[in-house]
């Protein structure tokens, strides 16, 4: 680690006129979902100056006041919601530099599950047991005076810390919420969405994580709020102790000890972020396959989408197999989740792609063919190309660099772009006169059903 830039200077940075037009352009400008006072990017666009410049008057005063969020409900399962919160487009800014200035300050870097789980593959011949930690509640347990002892070590200036405050004390409420709901502040708990949730997550657990990084005598696996243990079974016991004690103590959270779970791992196994472990005949070891639930469900939407295409009169045939080769081989680009120096990648393969059981992939290629078959569409797709779900894993695991078949949306010209719209989304070439038109028809037809691939491995925690 190199010299850091003081978390003040950043926050005389990032909060700067030029700066904060940078945030909005690179990560707000397409984010469609609005706050509570459901203003739209165009109708912010009218008033942009004036937006910017109430931002960077008010927090330099240190007189910058959240809305309300607005609560958005997800529903996980049968016996259980997710709320998320959504911030206005005004506070998506602001967020979106207090999550920059703590992502520079405390080096915060959230490694990928793919290489989460390629350590915990490769650990897992050392030890016999495996250890899993539930903890209730984790974002709306966070205590506030850890967190400002957290940040205390990188973010001293009052005016920062009390701005990172006010952001997560910010009631979450419903559209139809009265006024008077709406006076109540957060004193426990970060609200989960915010740009900085994460972030906040990763300060609050990164002493626990240098402190069991390098044990000897056990392995530590921590995303987010997800806490994995592999050990062998002699101590089990201790090092359940010992961290139900700290989590509980030092952390003030709780540990939902009818969730947590503990075993030898060749005769049990375990899930770990969409993952599960288990002895596979096919290998006759212990290997990673995907949990039958999760498996299911991805059917689940296949099925959904082959019904829509057949009752809509609107989707031709190279829009639909243009989304389902999408599905199947997900996509990398830099650019759909605001400009990024590096690839992100998007869809089920690529999720994942440390698995040991291949059959999954070969039973997913003979499920798309039954579902054509059954929807009897064999003449209607007769000369469009449907990718494989093999072919993608081979590709990702083995030519990932160099790979052609897997769609990569930034590289297409505006030409390029345009003709596409043109020849598989049926868009009139009178709404692709300018870059601006061909730009945002292209982010509603390409980047944003590419976001929605995420959907398909949000299960995992």
């Amino acid at each position: 680690m190199g010299d850091t830039t003081p978390a003040y200077k950043l926050f005389k940075e990032y909060y700067s006129k030029d700066k904060l037009e940078e945030l909005h352009s690179e990560y707000i400008h397409n984010n469609t979902a609005s706050g509570i006072d459901r203003m739209t990017n165009e109708v912010f666009i009218r008033n942009y100056n004036h937006h910017i410049d109430v931002i960077n008057n008010k927090i330099f005063k240190g007189t910058y006041k959240f809305t309300v969020f607005r609560e958005k409900v997800f529903i996980k399962n049968k016996n259980s919601n997710r709320c998320i919160s959504i911030p206005t487009i005004r506070d998506k800014i602001v967020l979106k530099g207090l999550h920059k200035i703590l992502q520079e300050s405390f080096f915060l870097e959230q490694p990928l599950v793919q290489t989460v789980i390629n350590e915990v593959k490769s650990s897992m011949g050392n030890y016999d047991s495996f250890l899993k930690i539930d903890i209730k509640d984790f974002f709306g347990s966070i205590d506030h005076f850890v967190l400002q002892r957290k940040l205390n070590k990188k973010i001293r200036k009052p005016l920062i810390q009390k701005t990172i405050l006010d952001a997560i004390r910010t009631p979450t409420v419903s559209q139809k919420s009265q006024k008077v709901d709406r006076l109540f502040c957060n004193f426990k708990g970060v609200p989960q969405g915010l740009s900085i949730s994460n972030a906040l997550a990763e300060i609050y657990f990164q002493d626990l994580d240098k402190k069991y990084s390098n044990v000897s005598s056990f392995k530590f696996f921590r995303y987010i709020d997800d806490i994995l243990v592999l050990c062998n079974s002699k101590d089990t016991r201790r090092i359940k102790n010992l961290l139900f004690k700290e989590l509980t103590n030092k952390y003030k959270l709780k540990v939902n000890q009818s969730k947590c779970k503990q075993g030898y791992i060749e005769e049990s196994g375990f899930e770990f972020l969409g993952y599960k472990v288990k002895h596979l005949p096919a290998i006759d070891k212990v290997g990673l396959t995907i949990k039958k639930s999760t498996k299911l469900r991805f059917e689940k939407s296949l099925v959904d989408m082959f019904t829509r295409y057949k009752h809509s009169k609107k989707i031709s045939p190279e829009e639909f197999v243009f989304y389902l080769n999408n599905k199947i081989t997900g996509s990398i680009s830099k650019k759909i989740s605001g400009n990024s120096t590096k690839d992100k990648k998007y869809g089920w393969v690529f999720f994942y792609s440390q698995i040991d059981d291949i059959n999954v992939f070969y039973h997913l290629d003979w499920f798309i063919k039954k579902l054509i078959s059954d929807s009897e569409l064999e003449q209607n797709l007769l000369g469009l190309e449907i990718k494989s779900f093999v072919k993608t894993y081979y590709e990702i695991r083995y030519n990932r660099t160099k790979t052609t078949y897997i769609h990569r949306p930034d590289l297409l010209s505006n030409e390029g772009k345009k003709r596409l719209l043109i020849n598989t989304f049926n868009v009139h070439e009178r709404h692709l006169n300018a870059d601006e038109q061909i730009e945002r028809i292209y982010y509603a037809k390409v980047y944003k059903p590419i976001k929605q691939l995420e959907k398909d491995v949000q299960d995992f925690s």
